[in-house]
């Protein structure tokens, strides 16, 4: 989980409204600029914040403003059967399409017990779990994934090839809180790196490469060069797979096709490929017993025998839950530089940032 422990601290309702103000302002619908801003917001808030305000908005908001993302939503279904779409998204911001797909997935899976919906032409949508979790409301698992500027290279190789090419999958587990896995294929996202980067923090051994492939804890080196995939060879092929999925099915772009990273490539458009996926229990189960069957599997999980020092086992989404709730109370850390950052854009564009 990429968390900011340390800095400024900033009420969630302060910050989620600033930033609505300010994707207002750069041509972006009212209502829009809404999701955009409380799909960033629940990332901060679950700890998340690699895909937060505090990392992601001054991004779009320089890629709207040169012109390299559309602000206004357009959705084309360009291929549709009863339980699949294919969605031209015409080059908007990825989140708006994101929550077109969901919905039509889950308006699909409640008829067809499964569904799929793809999204073509797109762009980076934040956290892959706020789009898994949109099903847990209408008693679905949730699933979403996004492919992304290659950053990882294949076993063996020292070139980029993959993105880190996250997913994640949301159950509803009755009483208890939902089962929420939400991965990038990486071991740490690339956006964690440069949270560390502009913290002028080390990064962890392991985590990284530099461009000739060597292992690097400098994360200025680890961003010129590559990040290690999760369990070598096995996370190479599942970003293999994402990037299958998500690009090349869809007609976006794949490997080594996207023109550069999302905060450094202000020339050309990304062209993300996204997939989202929906199962109605139902079709396989009763809520209630299957609502029993996850209470009981969590209860068991969290029992297990624990290693020395351990003092409690989570379940997925556990550690982001609590997470939000000590948020909501302390507010969002933001480092002292990002809070400059966007302190100079509000006065540009005549929103001043929150205090503190």
């Amino acid at each position: 989980m990429a968390t900011v422990d340390s800095g400024i601290f900033v009420g969630p309702g302060a910050l989620g409204a600033w930033a609505k103000n300010i994707l207002i302002k750069v041509g972006v619908g009212d209502a829009d600029a809404g999701v955009v801003a409380d799909s960033l917001l629940a990332a901060n808030l679950r700890g998340v914040d690699s895909h937060g305000i505090t990392r992601m908005l001054g991004v779009y908001v320089k890629r709207l403003e040169l012109g390299l993302m559309n602000p206004v939503s357009r959705f084309d279904i360009v291929r549709e059967r009863a339980a699949t779409a294919l969605v031209d998204c015409h080059n908007g911001i990825g989140q708006l399409g994101a929550r077109f797909a969901m919905e039509k997935t889950i308006e699909k899976a409640k008829r067809s017990g499964a569904a799929f919906v793809a999204t073509a032409h797109s762009n980076h949508y934040g956290a892959a779990a706020y789009w898994a979790m949109m099903a847990l409301e209408h008693g679905m698992i949730g699933f979403s994934s996004v492919n992304a500027p290659a950053a990882v290279a294949p076993a063996g190789g020292r070139q980029p090839m993959f993105g880190t090419n996250p997913f994640a999958v949301a159950v509803p587990a009755g009483r208890d809180i939902p089962f929420v896995l939400d991965m990038a294929t990486t071991l740490v996202a690339r956006g964690r790196v440069i949270l560390h980067a502009k913290q002028n923090k080390p990064l962890e051994p392991g985590w990284a490469f530099d461009s000739l492939g060597r292992p690097t804890t400098d994360p200025q080196a680890a961003l010129k060069g590559l990040l290690a995939p999760m369990g070598g060879y096995k996370g190479y092929g599942i970003a293999f797979a994402v990037d299958i999925l998500s690009g090349v099915l869809t007609g976006s772009n794949f490997g080594r096709h996207f023109p550069g990273m999302l905060a450094e490539n202000f020339e050309t458009p990304t062209d993300v490929g996204g997939i989202f996926a929906a199962i109605d229990i139902e079709s396989f189960m009763d809520r209630a017993e299957f609502a029993a069957r996850m209470e009981r599997a969590f209860a068991e999980v969290r029992g297990c025998a624990k290693a020395n020092g351990v003092e409690r086992i989570y379940t997925p989404g556990e550690i982001e839950h609590e997470k939000a709730g000590e948020r909501a109370r302390t507010g969002i850390p933001m480092p002292v530089e990002i809070h400059q950052e966007y302190v100079e854009l509000g006065e540009r564009l005549g929103v001043p940032f929150p205090k503190a």
